[in-house]
């Protein structure tokens, strides 16, 4: 098996995980965000958001990668800007941080 196979399989094989936002739900159970991992392109365009804006890309992070239980998105483009402005900082930031877990970008930097 080549090396890029076993690589494909390795990403394939990588757990959905499951984000629970109390705040966030009704009064019978919390919205349930289900999220792939991060490819690598979706590091670098997260990345390059956070050079000009930092609350921007906490907002994308969430348009991007929030899935409800059937892998659809739960945001759009479209709500980014009530995310931005009409939503607790502190859970936007909460599950913005959850979604992009430990993206280290330390690495991309020169040192």
């Amino acid at each position: 098996m080549r090396a890029i196979d076993r690589a494909k399989k390795h990403f394939s094989s990588l757990e959905t995980r499951r984000i629970e936002v109390p705040e966030w739900g009704d009064e019978n159970e919390p919205l349930v965000i289900f999220v792939n991992p991060l490819t690598l392109q979706e590091t670098a365009t997260l990345f390059e958001l956070s050079k000009s804006n930092e609350m921007e890309m906490l907002a994308q992070a969430i348009i991007l990668k929030a899935l409800d239980g059937e892998g659809k998105k739960h945001f759009n483009i479209g709500d980014r800007m009530f995310l931005m402005n009409n939503c607790d900082r502190e859970i936007v930031v909460r599950v913005a941080g959850e979604i992009m877990g430990t993206m280290d970008v330390g690495t991309a930097k020169k040192k």
